[in-house]
């Protein structure tokens, strides 16, 4: 077994798996009823990774990331290993001191409201030993580096959402962490505010090749600042991997919602149901969402479309959005004209890789 685990660990060392969670599960007992929050998951995260995990609520997402520090513990069976280090088979005294590994922030910032600034970014140093002097610097530097210097003496109660969460970034840094975990983050800030911190994320992730953890039911944070994904459903991970190839081809139900919720494009049902007047749909009128992915957003499929079959193309929505730096988009479209014409210009578009949903027509 001791055999099996140091196997498990240079392997994990040599491709560089920082974190890696093993059929964890995590069940809770509430007036006789079992509740499974997570439901066996394993996953792996590489070293500088910043991955997402993602689902709506209740999903499990929160549960599953509480228990890579431990602050839950897994169901017996599970395994975390962080660093090497398998955190699951460790004694108190041993798993306090790899805890310093990983740092965590939260939605409600978790500030201490009576310390100032400095003394909250102060308080993990406490207890380690360090000369006062260099504790001070040490906290100094993280606000710096979180763009807080001028802030140094203020209380909680002075700052504003996104300056707390800052702080408390800082206060994770203090021990030089390898991992950082996201509960929940941004969900409490407003759209630009969330916007910084994002970006403050991936100066972090750049700066100090730390590995950030980030959960989240806000797909446009993912989008934005994850290279992976992990999506999670009652308690499961119903699909996982690179960004791009998750969003761009989705492959479960929840998967699809997510897409549909922070799109344009979704509101086609909405027309549909509510405002079927304003599209103004004639007899033989098609109306679909067209879905595309890479160079194919670029393109002139809608103009090639009218231009190669004689049919009208009327543009009723349309959304972009980039996936790791990889382009994604799509267009609700009126097609008019020959029956026959706009069946063949729908199936040209599948030949192109063009994915066609029709959704409704006259």
């Amino acid at each position: 077994m001791q055999i099996n685990k140091q196997l498990t660990a240079i392997l994990l060392l040599w491709v560089r798996i920082m974190i890696h969670l093993e059929h964890i599960s995590k069940t809770y007992t509430r007036k006789k009823e079992i509740i499974k929050a997570v439901d066996d998951v394993s996953i792996d995260i590489k070293e500088g990774e910043i991955f997402g995990i993602i689902g709506f609520s209740g999903a499990g997402k929160s549960t599953l990331v509480r228990c890579i520090n431990l602050l839950e513990y897994p169901d017996a069976g599970g395994k975390v290993t962080v660093d090497g280090v398998e955190l699951t088979s460790l004694n108190s005294k041993e798993l306090r001191r790899q805890r310093s590994n990983i740092g965590m922030i939260f939605q409600h910032f978790n500030l201490m409201p009576s310390r100032t600034v400095l003394e909250n970014v102060l308080y993990p140093l406490a207890y380690k030993g360090i000369k006062k002097g260099e504790q001070i610097k040490k906290a100094t530097e993280l606000l710096k580096l979180v763009d807080l210097s001028d802030r140094i003496d203020n209380y909680p109660s002075q700052l504003s959402g996104g300056q707390k969460q800052r702080v408390a970034i800082a206060r994770a840094l203090a021990l030089d962490p390898k991992v950082l975990l996201c509960d929940e983050a941004t969900s409490a800030l407003d759209p630009q505010t969330t916007y910084e911190i994002i970006e403050l994320l991936k100066k972090l992730n750049e700066k100090l090749k730390l590995t950030i953890v980030v959960i989240t039911h806000e797909m446009d944070v993912v989008k934005d600042l994850c290279s992976k994904v992990a999506v999670m459903e009652k308690g499961k991970v119903v699909e996982q991997g690179e960004i791009f190839n998750v969003f761009s081809n989705p492959k479960s139900d929840v998967t699809t919602r997510f897409m549909k919720a922070t799109s344009n494009l979704s509101k086609a049902e909405i027309l549909i149901k509510r405002y079927k007047d304003f599209l103004n749909l004639h007899n033989g009128d098609v109306l679909a969402r067209l879905s595309y992915i890479g160079k194919g957003v670029s393109e002139p499929i809608i103009s090639s479309l009218t231009e190669k079959f004689h049919v009208a193309i009327n543009i009723i929505l349309a959304d972009v959005a980039l996936l790791h730096g990889n382009p994604i988009g799509g267009t609700v479209c009126i097609f008019s004209g020959d029956k026959e014409a706009i069946e063949n210009a729908l199936a040209s578009l599948d030949k192109d890789n063009v994915k066609v949903e029709v959704l409704s027509h006259e």
